[in-house]
């Protein structure tokens, strides 16, 4: 119960007394201040005080009984003002002791407090000696040693401080092993796995043979890739452990695209993490696309595109041909969101299994070298579809790059006036037969570069459990790769090769450009002339 709940929560001691003072003198008050009934049984002293009557008939009963109930009055206030009085001092009481006890607990978490910062502080001094001596006697004792000392220092910190601010030291050995018992030095937050693969790898005596079967390219040209991409994936050592170096950074993802092998593999090979190695291979991923691809898959020059011009015809006998196009699709998990739009039908029928996946669409040169790749269309998407949403048509045919330029497409591509596709109709001459042997032989060129591209990195023959936002990174360092491989004439097992086979959906309308005919038709009509029509019919 409050003490202030009370109707007289403002009086204090001294006013109390006076206040039962007042009742106190009311029967020895002068007669002119009115109060000569209060507590006053003598009716003689007031002489206006009209006598009561009683229904009994005695009136000086009611005088007789007044005087009892006068002083009772009396007794009541007092007694009132007593339990005021008494209520008041114990509600001060109970307030002065809660007083001293919440001072005393501040007293002592003040004091607590300050010898727990004057104990971190000495830990904290101990551990700025103990860089200091590391630093004057360098490579004197071992990172391991430091990294230990530095463990123990944090944990004894954050543990080893009772609540009255003493601090108890905590063995190093404990302190590494993560347990008070065991004299094992193994750090708490990593585990241990062997590097014993990629060490034996890693070293410049290890077979040839063995590392272009395990990364599919050279020692060299896996050196050249890492120096190229040192300052992007290398990351610096912090206190608790060290980097992963830029050349294990860029193994794991390599291996993983050449392989295909579960992610469990790639961890047990390179002695990491699973979530590391994925980590790892979305990281260099990336970085392949943003640095090496600006630099080995770009639109040629005009002097390479004239030294593509005249290998074309050279071998092929169409002119004027800058590149052989084609269109492959990459198998998926089937995605979360837009699932209709990835659904592949012409693999669900052929494959008798419900089958997603996402596009790839690349212009290659006379050497099987990635000039232009369109990747990320889904899968529903036919050839013709996927190349009015690529860059080469919106922007490279928009603005004439490709003028007085054929590029050579299959059957499911349609004919305009810079793509050169062969006769779709049947009841051919020989010269249009002859027309589409020459465009089936320059085709064949991306169809093989296709091939070679997922024979060599395997991990896009299968479904990927990539995501689909991160999937066109991969690929695009997948075709990077490949680029390079080429580039420096990288040998290719025969074990390794891989036959695509994608569906080819003849477009609705097959011929967009009247242009175009008459220039195929006097294509065809010079190929016989030449005296190739005859003998390649025969």
């Amino acid at each position: 119960m409050e003490i202030s709940a009370f109707p007289f929560p403002y009086l204090q001691d001294d006013e109390c007394s006076h206040f039962l003072g007042l009742f106190q003198d009311m029967d020895s008050s002068p007669s002119g201040f009115g109060l000569e009934g209060f507590g006053n049984n003598d009716n003689n002293t007031n002489p206006k005080k009209r006598p009561r009557k009683d229904d009994e008939g005695g009136g000086g009963g009611g005088t007789e009984l007044g005087a009892p109930v006068n002083g009772g009055s009396k007794a009541a206030f007092g007694d009132i003002l007593a339990t005021l009085l008494l209520l008041d001092e114990e509600a001060k009481q109970q307030q002065e002791q809660w007083d001293f006890e919440s001072n005393k607990e501040k007293s002592l978490l003040e004091a607590n407090h300050k010898k727990k910062v004057k104990t971190m502080d000495g830990y904290y001094n101990q551990m700025q000696d103990h860089y200091s001596a590391a630093g004057e006697t360098d490579g004197a004792r071992p990172k391991r040693a430091r990294k230990t000392a530095v463990a123990a220092v944090v944990s004894a910190v954050a543990s080893g401080v009772d609540t009255t601010g003493s601090a108890a030291p905590v063995p190093a050995a404990d302190i590494a092993s993560g347990s008070g018992s065991g004299p094992s030095h193994r750090r708490l937050w990593v585990k241990e796995r062997t590097t014993d693969w990629w060490d034996r790898v890693s070293r410049p005596d290890f077979p040839e043979d063995e590392f272009r079967r395990e990364f599919r390219m050279s020692k060299s040209t896996f050196n050249l890739i890492c120096e190229e991409l040192d300052t992007t994936v290398t990351k610096k050592n912090t206190m608790l452990r060290d980097a992963i170096p830029a050349p294990k950074r860029v193994g794991v993802c390599v291996w993983r695209l050449a392989t295909g092998a579960p992610l469990r593999h790639v961890s047990e090979r390179f002695g990491l993490g699973i979530s590391t190695c994925h980590k790892l291979v979305i990281e260099v991923c990336r970085a392949i696309y943003d640095v090496l691809m600006p630099k080995y898959l770009l639109w040629p020059s005009d002097s390479e595109i004239n030294s593509t011009k005249a290998k074309f015809e050279s071998v092929h006998k169409i002119p004027n041909v800058v590149g052989s196009i084609y269109t492959t699709h990459i198998p998926i998990i089937a995605p979360k969101v837009h699932v209709a739009a990835y659904f592949n039908k012409r693999h669900t029928e052929r494959n008798q299994k419900t089958s997603y996946s996402i596009t790839v669409q690349g212009v290659v040169n006379a050497d099987g070298i990635f000039t232009d790749v369109c990747i990320g269309n889904p899968g529903s998407l036919t050839d013709d579809q996927i190349l009015e949403k690529s860059s080469l048509s919106r922007q490279r045919a928009a603005r004439g790059m490709l003028r007085d330029s054929w590029i050579v497409g299959n059957s499911g591509f349609p004919l305009t006036d810079w793509l050169l596709v062969p006769y779709a109709r049947q009841n051919l001459t020989w010269t249009q037969h002859a027309f589409n042997e020459s465009i089936g032989e320059i085709q064949g060129i991306a169809t093989a570069a296709f091939e070679r591209l997922k024979g060599r990195w395997a991990c896009l023959q299968k479904r990927t459990e990539v995501k689909l936002q991160d999937l066109p990174y991969v690929l695009g360092a997948c075709c990077v790769l490949h680029n390079i491989c080429e580039m420096r004439k990288e040998e290719m097992s025969p074990d390794l090769k891989f036959e695509v086979f994608d569906d080819v959906t003849v477009p609705e309308n097959n011929i967009r450009s009247a242009t175009a005919v008459n220039t195929r038709d006097h294509i065809s009509h010079n190929l016989l002339h030449r005296g190739l029509a005859g003998t390649r019919t025969l």
